[in-house]
């Protein structure tokens, strides 16, 4: 299924950005150079939230289990562009499954494991997929029970649930072990040889997070994804054969781009680990030498100011990949100083927005925390003309639009929204009714994001972005605009402050209000009069001061560690 229009396939191809290399293609690869290489590692707990004990594979042993997951699907139906829904956690199956899918030529639809019937319901009935594979149990619950409940309701088109994990002999569709299936692997061979799969073709439909509403559908190509693949590997300055740890659910879009894509690139060990556990996290860094990981800005902070890593051995880790939340350049600096690990600053999204402030982009830890590169559809810079250091940066094309009259912004300290158009850029939005909706693109193809960024000053600093918050997430005080992230920076600057984020709550005469939640180090506390006093001499303007103040143990958080500022105006709405 080939869903961008030929005038950027045109673009994008004839520019050398997109081409014919796949997803098969790629493992294919690392089979061939590293048929015995351990390749593919578990969580040493596994058995502590899925079926089975932790499993370390080779690229051979991964073939293999691929081979027979792709006969399987096809047995029952699965075909070029069918969808497949896989809702499963970090174990080697899910690899296993975006393979396999990738191998038939079939479109992936991952899904949290956190999702309530009602998402999951929604999503089947978008999707009409032609399978949907899960585990018979987690935490507790029955996700393939809820699964074959939901499809067996379904109306128009069937789907079929495959189950992993304890048997059950009354259910033709469950598999006890993945690892352990031997399907008749004739058929799908002999389907393979006339199979021909385009760069192009859509190979996986991501789910945005839901946090402003209900989560749409991203359709992602082959080619999207080697463009926000290589971004990763390069910003993380990645090399053949490392070890990269993915703390963060694969499921989501930055496990797919920022770990999964890496490790086929770089052709080498994709070590898993589930549920977040610190102990289990830093035993893995350690005793696996991992070379790359991913963490969350509160977390990197933490380890930092109680001096965590001063007990293992990080010496094998080069970088670390960190978004989310705003960096602290004090935490970047740290980390490069005493460990010599370089902290990336990753701002991403489920659409293809790829900005990642990275060694080559800056080495100012300042700028590395604040700034994004302000591409332009050149390898280098325009201030200087030196080369980004990434090869996403010729592919992307940045600017900043008016609010109020949708005119391109060109002067420093101007906030606006950004948009783009790259390589990695989706087609739009796949609906309910499987057209696609661009209501979110400009005439030119440019993707409004609903984000706002201003240009971060004159020289040199003409050559970057600084971020300043959602367009959504801007409290509206009486007709004045806050920017919700420079006064959430803010907060967190000062002294024994660990977490913020600010919210706007109604008011009958101003409309919204602002408080903030914040999460305090242990043993200290915080007054409103105090916190306010600490912004005015930071040189934060009045009307941006918090008029309500909730000191909270956690911000509630997604998969990916963004907060979920809705739950938060819930909770505290509740506490009114």
């Amino acid at each position: 299924m080939i869903l961008h229009d030929a005038a950027t396939i045109a673009r994008y191809t004839d520019g050398g950005w997109w081409g014919q290399v796949t997803i098969e293609d790629m493992f294919q690869a690392c089979l061939k150079a590293a048929p015995n290489q351990i390749a593919l590692i578990d969580a040493p707990n596994r058995a502590s939230f899925a079926y089975g004990e932790p499993r370390t594979l080779t690229f051979t042993q991964i073939d293999q289990t691929a081979s027979n997951l792709a006969a399987d699907l096809f047995r029952h139906g699965v075909r070029k562009d069918s969808v497949v829904v896989v809702q499963l956690p970090n174990i080697v199956e899910i690899v296993i499954a975006f393979l396999a899918c990738a191998r038939l030529g079939a479109i992936v639809s991952p899904i949290m494991l956190a999702y309530g019937e009602r998402d999951v319901r929604r999503i089947v009935n978008h999707l009409r997929p032609t399978c949907f594979l899960t585990l018979a149990m987690f935490k507790g619950q029955s996700p393939s029970g809820i699964a074959m409940r939901i499809c067996g309701e379904a109306v128009g088109f069937a789907t079929t649930v495959l189950t992993l994990g304890e048997p059950h002999s009354d259910k033709p569709t469950h598999i006890t072990d993945l690892l352990s299936l031997t399907p008749d692997l004739a058929p799908m061979r002999a389907y393979l040889k006339e199979l021909r799969v385009d760069a192009n073709d859509i190979v996986t439909m991501h789910w945005t997070s839901g946090t402003t509403g209900d989560p749409k559908c991203v359709p992602r190509s082959i080619n999207n994804w080697h463009a926000t693949g290589t971004c990763c590997t390069d910003a993380g300055g990645l090399q053949h054969g490392d070890r990269i740890l993915a703390p963060m659910q694969m499921v989501h879009t930055a496990g797919y781009s920022g770990l999964f894509m890496p490790w086929l690139e770089t052709q080498g060990t994709l070590v898993l680990h589930h549920p977040f556990d610190m102990n289990i996290y830093l035993d893995q860094l350690e005793t696996l030498r991992i070379n790359h990981t991913v963490a969350a800005p509160a977390m990197l902070n933490a380890l930092l100011n109680d001096n965590v890593l001063d007990n293992h051995d990080v010496s094998a880790i080069r970088s670390i990949l960190c978004g989310s939340a705003p960096l602290d350049s004090w935490m970047i600096e740290g980390f490069k100083t005493r460990y010599g690990i370089e902290i990336i600053n990753a701002f991403g999204s489920t659409e293809g927005l790829t900005m990642l402030s990275s060694p080559t982009i800056t080495t100012d830890p300042h700028r590395r925390a604040r700034y994004f590169p302000r591409f332009r559809g050149t390898t280098g810079r325009s201030s200087t003309g030196a080369s980004w250091g990434v090869r996403i940066a010729g592919a992307v094309e940045t600017k900043i639009i008016d609010l109020e009259t949708g005119a391109e912004i060109n002067t420093p300290h101007t906030p606006g929204e950004f948009a783009f158009r790259s390589s990695a850029l989706f087609p739009g939005y796949w609906t309910a009714d499987h057209t696609l909706d661009r209501s979110d693109f400009d005439a030119e193809g440019f993707f409004r994001t609903g984000e706002i960024f201003e240009i971060a000053g004159t020289g040199d600093d003409a050559d970057y972005y600084h971020y300043i918050d959602r367009l959504k997430d801007v409290i509206n005080r009486g007709g004045v605009k806050i920017p919700v992230g420079e006064l959430e920076s803010a907060i967190q600057s000062l002294p024994h402050v660990r977490e913020a984020a600010a919210v706007g709550y109604p008011d009958p005469k101003l409309g919204e209000r602002i408080c903030a939640a914040v999460t305090m180090a242990p043993g200290h506390t915080l007054t409103l009069q105090d916190l306010n006093a600490g912004l005015t001499g930071l040189g934060i303007a009045k009307f941006m001061l918090p008029e309500r103040l909730e000191l909270v143990t956690t911000l509630p958080r997604n998969a990916t560690g963004k907060i979920l500022k809705r739950d938060l105006v819930r909770s505290l709405s509740n506490r009114a």
